[in-house]
């Protein structure tokens, strides 16, 4: 189920979680005047629960509580999930707790909602193995490989999604996304990287879709040669116009507990299909 152009005399409602991130403000100002948005961001407790600007609702609220889910999304037609630590290099528990759950609690209020259409931002590293070992391009119908437990959890997050849309009327879209809201501060990120434009056209494309279910890469045209980007292109209608910014510093990056990224980065001479 999609959300149509004509929902009667008011736009639809779009809650987004997360608004107050790197992330959030580039969807909150992707949808602007579009929908009607309730953005939802535990950071801003200290200015009230509760505020209403220009027909834009902001709402303090502690995701990691199943209630606050029934308050998030009340009466909203939509829901954009982003909230949840953003960084790979998290340990197995804070990637259940700031994530993996938050999911399952979205679902389980869904549920019993009005809500219509979910897009969730999920991750290129749910697939960061594939990555790591040189299967270029990588295909998102290949089964997921994460690279670090960041992405497992999203995976499980993706996983509990799937069941929600088979078990009720409710259609997700999952963006597995790479480097957004950020610019890409080395060679290897610069292939991974996505630019705001192009972000704006995948999040407009995923809450109007008629897709009952997807999950779909996400990065600008520099991705190519090692993410496969066609199922993007061709279910959402995805054109990249966003030119990657050349990297402050051509370096490869830093070890870190993600294993997205090999001991060397060049790829294998025959690309190989796990």
């Amino acid at each position: 189920m999609t959300l149509g152009a004509d929902e009667g005399t008011q736009p639809p409602l779009v809650v987004v979680t997360g608004a107050a991130g790197h992330v959030g403000r580039l969807t909150s100002a992707a949808l602007a005047g579009h929908y009607r948005l309730r953005l939802i961001d535990l950071e801003w407790a200290a200015q009230g629960p509760r505020e209403t600007l220009d027909g834009i609702e902001r709402m303090a609220l502690d995701l990691s509580h199943r209630s606050a889910w029934d308050v998030a999304i009340e009466s909203a037609d939509a829901v954009v999930h982003l909230a949840g630590h953003p960084y790979p290099g998290i340990d197995a528990r804070t990637a259940v707790e700031s994530g993996a759950m938050l999911t399952s609690h979205l679902a389980a209020a869904a549920a019993g909602s009005d809500v219509r259409r979910i897009v969730f931002a999920s991750s290129i590293h749910t697939m960061g193995l594939h990555h790591r070992h040189g299967h270029y391009p990588i295909s998102q119908k290949w089964a997921p490989r994460p690279c670090c437990v960041y992405g497992a959890a999203k995976v499980f997050s993706e996983n509990l999604l799937e069941i929600l849309a088979e078990q009720t009327p409710i259609s997700v879209i999952c963006l597995r996304l790479g480097l957004t809201g950020f610019p890409p501060g080395t060679a290897a990120h610069a292939t991974q990287w996505l630019g705001p434009n192009d972000y704006a056209q995948l999040l407009h494309a995923s809450l109007t879709v008629p897709l009952h279910f997807g999950t779909y890469l996400g990065m600008s045209a520099a991705a190519g040669e090692r993410w496969d980007l066609t199922d993007t292109i061709r279910d959402l209608g995805f054109d990249p116009v966003d030119p990657t910014p050349v990297p402050d510093n051509p370096e490869e990056p830093e070890a870190s507990p993600c294993l997205m990224f090999p001991a060397t980065l060049t790829p294998p001479t025959d690309p190989v299909e796990p």
